[in-house]
């Protein structure tokens, strides 16, 4: 699986650069951005559109990014106090375990130990 991931990733990122070695003037154009609120004005220098297309894509990976990181925290919250809810209930079948063995008369090794002790007096 992991070849099959770096082979998809090398045949896409392939695929962008054939896309923009072909279309290098389009991407080489300058271009200005700009924004007009109503009480203000902002205009960006002229870049390469090719700039433009990666601070985008930046921006948008960065904003995905803060969505999901969101999601993670609450997951992994999620997830300890699952932890935790486990660890108690492990606790409380060790201690129901217990409290059932010493109602049987002993622990399962104890029984053993005890049958051999008794097997001892017997031949003696």
């Amino acid at each position: 699986m992991r070849k099959f991931k770096i082979g998809f990733w090398a045949v896409i990122f392939g695929l962008m650069g054939i896309v923009i070695f072909q279309n290098q003037d389009f991407f080489m154009a300058k271009q200005s951005l700009s924004v007009d609120f109503i009480f203000a004005k902002y205009e960006t220098p002229e870049l390469h559109r090719a700039i433009l297309f990666a601070g985008v894509f930046l921006a948008g990976f960065i904003i995905s990014y803060i969505f999901t990181l969101i999601d993670r925290l609450s997951f992994r919250r999620v997830v300890k106090s699952l932890g935790a809810e486990i660890d108690s209930q492990n606790e409380n079948i060790t201690l129901l375990i217990n409290e059932l063995e010493s109602l049987k008369g002993g622990s399962s090794g104890n029984n053993k130990e005890n049958e051999e002790e008794e097997e001892e007096q017997k031949s003696a």
